[in-house]
């Protein structure tokens, strides 16, 4: 059990330092800002999302997802329009300017795993698969669950 623990945070550090997304977005020549890039991504996974809910899932607060907000809009990459539940919040998504580098971005990660797993064989690469998904769906099972997320 220790391995499995040790392995998923060596992952999830990985897929956590912003020099490794400042290097995606340099090598690819995409344009945007690497501190804008883990918040520009949860919209594109989360869409259509809430100030609240980017907040709470990032751990920042909402002041700072809120400036940060205002830098993507101002980019024209999310569009935001007021909550129809809640005129108090916003609901972000991306505009096509925001979907075209999102695409750009899974093309740039895709091209990358491609390069890092070029030596993995196909029986290899499907055993992967398998224990990431087995991985997820016991994580999934038992991961408790917020019913208050806006």
């Amino acid at each position: 059990m220790q391995e499995i623990y040790t392995e998923v945070i060596k992952l999830v550090t990985f897929f956590n330092k912003p020099e490794n997304d400042k290097f995606l977005l340099e090598t690819n020549n995409i344009e945007l800002d690497f501190k804008l890039f883990p918040l520009f991504i949860a919209i594109s996974h989360m869409q259509p999302v809430t100030v609240q809910k980017l907040s709470n899932f990032s751990g920042r607060p909402h002041s700072t997802i809120s400036r940060q907000i205002q830098r993507l809009e101002t980019k024209n990459l999310i569009q935001t329009k007021t909550n129809n539940h809640d005129n108090r919040s916003r609901v972000i998504t991306l505009s096509l300017a925001g979907e075209t580098l999102s695409s750009d971005i899974k093309i740039a990660r895709f091209k990358t795993m491609e390069q890092v797993l070029s030596d993995i064989t196909e029986q290899q690469e499907e055993t992967i698969i398998d224990s990431l998904k087995l991985l997820n769906k016991a994580i999934l099972k038992n991961a408790p669950t917020s019913k208050n997320n806006d």
